[in-house]
């Protein structure tokens, strides 16, 4: 007895689900952005980055203050003078003294106000909050350029989905004419069985349209972070043309001046920059004031007086063992790392520049091409579709046309979504997402 192969044997359909009226939202970019741009986990962590270097320079600010210290002990002594060179046959002084008690309690006050290595690091941990700063700025523009994205690709879904519509409603009719013809005596079976066969395979690419809308309606609601079986209605309204008024040249200016990347990168050399002198000033003169007052004697109630120690301190580091000198090293190296990068950066926001300018050609180029197709795949469509009905051509010749005009229909969907990716490209190589943003205002 032979077995049928598993992959030969026969599937049958899922149960269908449960039917649930899902409504369709309607929104816009700018909504997209907002929502996005609320909930996102890297604009959140850098929110939290801020908090963190506002600390660190309150910190820093914190270590040139005044500190301000209370002890108070109470002990029972014993001492050993002999220990301490106090004793002896000549010296009427006894050898062992105690027990005996004392008290001290005092408020102390320390505060060094020559220490050059701090007033840099103050400096630097300054700088640092301006590049958290700017960090937070960079994270926004990903998530805005993430959410444009996002919602490009869904509208790009939608209309290939309506345009496999279109095609899948052809099919029908085809089919419908095929058997029309039949019964007329005018097409064989073969052309209804071909008719058949096309329209299945277009319900089968309709199924994978919709699931491409599907998964582009849960890749948007994630980004926003919505509810995932939200069902999105995008705004069919275009992208503004950002190239016009551009050049190669004057956008990559633009870029110079306004991509966060390198904002970030400059501001990191001040940083590393006055980090660098904080450890040259390690070995200067530190000049500090102290003073105490307080009250002395056995106990707190015996033998109480008050006093105090005023006094100037001076600390002059002589060698540290060229801890100091490994640091500037490691920060001058670190210096000159953030330099080379933000020089590849410059360079890189050209290439980003004149590559989104390229797609942009290719894609209007693409975009003419292909309505050219689509007009032509139409016509030839309804020229087929007459001699059909009328009995002069045969279903080979229909199918082809219908093939023709599908891919030219797919072609118009993926030249358009090419164009508006590259207008979002522009806008990210410029460092000017809300240009695109500012388009589609809810």
């Amino acid at each position: 007895m032979l077995c049928t192969p598993v992959w030969a044997q026969p599937v049958s359909a899922p149960p269908a689900a449960t039917s649930v009226l899902q409504t369709e939202e309607p929104l816009s970019l700018r909504q997209a952005v907002e929502r996005a741009l609320e909930t996102h986990v890297q604009t959140r962590l850098n929110k939290e980055k801020i908090r963190e270097s506002e600390a660190r320079a309150s910190q820093a600010w914190a270590e040139i203050n005044p500190t301000v210290t209370f002890n108070a002990n109470q002990y029972n002594r014993t001492i050993n003078l002999a220990s301490q060179g106090l004793s002896g046959s000549t010296l009427p002084i006894p050898a062992f003294v105690g027990p005996f008690y004392t008290f001290d309690a005092r408020v102390q006050v320390l505060y060094t106000f020559l220490d050059a290595a701090k007033r840099w690091r103050i400096q630097a941990a300054e700088v640092g909050k301006l590049v958290s700063e700017q960090e937070l700025e960079l994270a926004r523009q990903q998530v805005d350029l993430l959410a444009a994205t996002a919602y490009v690709n869904l509208l790009s879904a939608r209309n290939a989905q309506q345009a496999g519509l279109a095609d899948l409603s052809l099919t029908n009719k085809n089919l419908e004419l095929a058997r029309h013809q039949k019964q007329q005596g005018v097409a064989a079976g073969i052309d209804v069985t071909r008719a058949d066969s096309q329209r299945v395979e277009q319900e089968l690419r309709q199924a994978a349209l919709d699931d491409r809308v599907r998964r582009a309606n849960l890749e948007l609601a994630r980004l926003m972070g919505m509810p995932l079986a939200t069902q999105y209605l995008p705004d069919q309204t275009g992208l503004p043309p950002l190239e016009q008024g551009l050049t190669p040249e004057s956008a990559t200016t633009e870029g110079l001046a306004h991509r966060v990347e390198l904002k970030v990168a400059r501001l990191r050399e001040q940083q590393l920059d006055r980090e660098i002198s904080a450890a040259n000033a390690e070995d200067s003169p530190r000049v500090g004031l102290v003073a105490d007052y307080g009250f002395a004697g056995n106990t707190p109630a015996l033998n109480v007086y008050g006093t105090h120690n005023v006094g100037l301190t001076l600390q002059v580091p002589i060698f540290d063992g060229g801890v100091s000198d490994s640091k500037m090293d490691v920060l001058k190296s670190q210096l000159e790392q953030t330099r080379i990068q933000r020089q590849d950066q410059e360079v890189q926001v050209e290439q980003d520049v004149r590559s989104s300018f390229l797609k942009l050609n290719l894609a209007r180029q693409q975009i003419v091409t292909a309505r050219a197709s689509l007009a032509l795949a139409q016509k030839e469509m309804t020229m087929s579709t007459d001699r059909f009905a009328a009995g002069l051509g045969t279903s080979l010749e229909l199918v082809d046309a219908q093939a023709k005009l599908a891919r030219a229909r797919d072609a118009e969907v993926q030249a358009l979504v090419a164009y508006q990716l590259a207008q979002v490209e522009l806008a990210a190589s410029m460092g000017k997402p809300e240009l695109i943003i500012g388009g589609n205002k809810s």
